[in-house]
């Protein structure tokens, strides 16, 4: 998965009040504790990336340093609360929910709790990644997992809003021929020829409006339902990884 880096090791320890010579220091006095290093690394957030920053070891290094040892170092980079994978120019589909009526985000909520597997699950899905994510009142664009967007409220109305608000940009980038050509793939998200399909489909210029509003709520609910079911049965843990965003582009 190729994950985007928006801050520094640096400024991402600070936010732990923690420095990067205690960062090394613990590192050097546990490097024969593999299991220690993965688990307090993915314990505070600290991708491979920034693991790359502090030891001055490439990441192919630290791959192969928790692979040797049984862990999966690519779950490190999953800290994220929208999406963990690079969406290049399709970040511009993220954004906040204005509309009211039937794509309100009551209405859509008020749609999808009862069809998920687990209606209380709706309750914890648009809460952050960690906990020290809100401590300071906003979301930034390491912690959303999109650049253009800062200084976002730390709420879980915000994270609510970019939920819903991306689901609807996403289908209106959509016609029917080409949702038909996707549907057709559903059973095998992860293929390469499902993934260049929906990024192709994506990053063409905006559809006309062919939805009506009553279409697009049906459409994104069923989509957020499918996606929140996964969510809580999956290692990936931004909201928006299971959307077809985040499976074109990981």
């Amino acid at each position: 998965m190729s994950v985007m880096q928006f801050i520094t090791a640096e400024e991402h320890l600070a936010k732990l009040e923690i420095t990067m010579q205690h960062a090394i220091d613990f590192i050097d006095a546990n490097i024969d504790q593999p299991g220690l290093i993965y688990s307090t690394a993915r314990g505070f957030g600290v991708t491979i990336n920034m693991l790359s920053e502090i030891t001055d070891f490439t990441v192919s290094d630290i791959d192969k340093y928790f692979a040797s040892n049984g862990h999966d170092s690519i779950k490190l980079n999953y800290t994220s609360i929208l999406i963990n994978s690079d969406l290049g120019a399709l970040e511009t589909l993220v954004n906040f929910n204005t509309n009211s009526g039937v794509l309100s985000n009551t209405a859509l909520s008020d749609a999808v709790g009862p069809l998920l597997n687990e209606p209380l699950t709706l309750g914890f899905t648009f809460k952050p990644t960690y906990n020290f994510q809100p401590n300071d009142g906003i979301y930034d664009a390491e912690e959303l997992g999109v650049g253009h967007l800062n200084n976002v409220p730390a709420t879980d109305e915000s994270i609510e809003s970019l939920f819903y608000g991306t689901l609807i940009n996403m289908f209106e980038a959509l016609d029917q021929a080409e949702l038909n050509q996707i549907n057709v793939f559903s059973n095998d998200g992860s293929s390469e020829d499902f993934q260049a399909l929906v990024l192709g489909a994506l990053s063409e210029s905006p559809s006309p409006a062919i939805w009506t509003d009553e279409q697009l709520a049906e459409l994104v609910a069923d989509e957020a339902v499918d996606i929140i079911n996964k969510f809580w049965t999956n290692d990936l843990v931004g909201v928006l990884d299971h959307s077809f965003l985040g499976l074109a582009t990981v």
